[in-house]
């Protein structure tokens, strides 16, 4: 397999935080992969053969075009023989300024054409556009290309989100309550206002964030014995069956059996964020 993460277009930074791209030869043997959640949307363009998706007790194909997110649960996806795959991966309302559909429409557990979302014919044009490119960085500068011509710029009502950014990074801080107070807003607004940019609430964000860390401290620790009440002290949890219950809700495992798939070596943490 020969796959690689290449950074976005600096004028794009708050719009996609980077291009996964992979492929696979025509002899491979097909590779079973599981992204875990990183609550962000993702859009793909898969020029080689159709790749079975999986969600949860979903079951999908991505043959052209497939949009998916908020990523909230663990996707488990099989690369076949001849594979040729871009992933879009978005970050901050960046989805939502590109493709200005509801972002409330959206379910964690469901795959959807971009076309439909539309209802025109903007990204299957857009691929075979691609398609008839032979280069990968020709590929990426007409996907930066058309990102550029026709995403939106920030809402007034994004500015919340977009100044969200450093108190995300300070745990100690209360994002909600800081930018309420500091755009005179109610709580409520606040946690209104992230639904309809991202999909989802900033207290859900909160929890995902530091559940995020673990995982991150988990991959770089492995094959360390791990020491849990340590881990729980250390990310602020109330205690273990606290932490468990987070590897249950976002993972649907415990962290032991978490540990026996980073074993296996099959499973992919997305890369940090500029952002969070």
């Amino acid at each position: 397999m020969n796959s690689q993460v290449v950074e976005a277009d600096a004028r794009l930074a708050t719009v996609f935080s980077h291009f996964y791209c992979v492929q696979q030869t025509l002899d491979a043997s097909p590779l079973r992969q599981q992204l875990l959640p990183n609550y962000e949307m993702i859009l793909a363009f898969n020029f080689g053969p159709e790749i079975p998706v999986s969600i949860g007790d979903n079951d999908y194909m991505v043959r052209k075009t497939a949009v998916l997110g908020p990523l909230q649960k663990v996707i488990t996806y099989e690369l076949p023989a001849g594979a040729d795959l871009i992933v879009v991966n978005f970050t901050l309302n960046g989805f939502h300024r590109l493709l200005k559909v509801p972002m409330q429409q959206f379910s964690a557990g469901d795959v959807y054409n971009p076309d439909v979302l539309l209802n025109k014919n903007c990204f299957d044009d857009l691929w075979q556009q691609l398609a008839s490119i032979p280069e990968l960085s020709d590929r990426l500068q007409l996907l930066s290309e058309y990102a550029l011509m026709f995403v939106a710029p920030v809402e007034p009502s994004a500015h919340p989100l977009m100044d969200s950014i450093p108190y995300f990074k300070e745990s100690a801080t209360d994002p909600i309550k800081a930018l309420a107070d500091t755009y005179q807003l109610s709580p409520r607004s606040i946690q209104l206002r992230f639904q309809a940019q991202l999909g989802y609430s900033a207290k859900e964000l909160i929890r995902f964030l530091r559940f995020k860390k673990v995982l991150g401290f988990l991959f770089q620790a492995y094959p360390a014995p791990v020491d849990w009440l340590d881990l729980v002290l250390k990310f602020s949890y109330h205690d273990h069956s606290h932490l468990i219950k987070d590897f249950h809700y976002f993972l649907d495992m415990t962290p032991r059996q978490f540990l026996a798939q980073l074993a296996q070596g099959n499973v992919c943490i997305s890369k940090p964020g500029k952002f969070y």
